[in-house]
């Protein structure tokens, strides 16, 4: 249940901004979830529009995008995704950490990884003016 602890944390950062800035409003929020973080994007926006309510990010636009994975083999040199294997165990698919080309165990992911709040617009001043971070 770590969508629970993600999403306050966007919330947190998204709410901090817009005191900062003096935001009347949030009008939205980029969220980028990397496939491999293992989060639920339906979760995260659930905790987040719970957090969210009765702030000034009440109605913001959520926009949450599933980021796939990249990887490079350091062995044969092979830039691109990860292959998925149906886990018999489990029962869903499965990363397979492995070079999709050659087999090798030695790559770096280099996308896919991690959640990253891309972009906050929000509304401030007495003209009500719209603002990006």
């Amino acid at each position: 249940m770590h969508e629970f602890s993600v999403s306050q944390a966007i919330a947190n950062l998204v709410l901090e901004e817009s005191r900062k800035r003096e935001a009347k409003r949030v009008l939205l929020v980029e969220v980028e979830i990397g496939e491999l973080s293992l989060l639920n994007p339906e979760q995260v926006e659930f905790w987040l529009r719970l957090a969210f309510e009765h702030t000034p990010a009440n109605e913001a636009e959520l926009r949450l995008e599933v980021v796939k994975p990249e990887i490079v083999c350091e062995r044969c040199g092979y830039r691109g995704g990860l292959s998925f294997k149906d886990d018999p165990v489990y029962h869903f698919l499965t990363p397979a950490f492995r070079c999709p080309r050659c087999d090798s165990p030695e790559i770096v992911i280099r996308k896919g990884r991690g959640c990253r709040v891309r972009k906050i617009e929000i509304l401030t001043g007495e003209d009500g003016q719209a603002q990006a971070s």
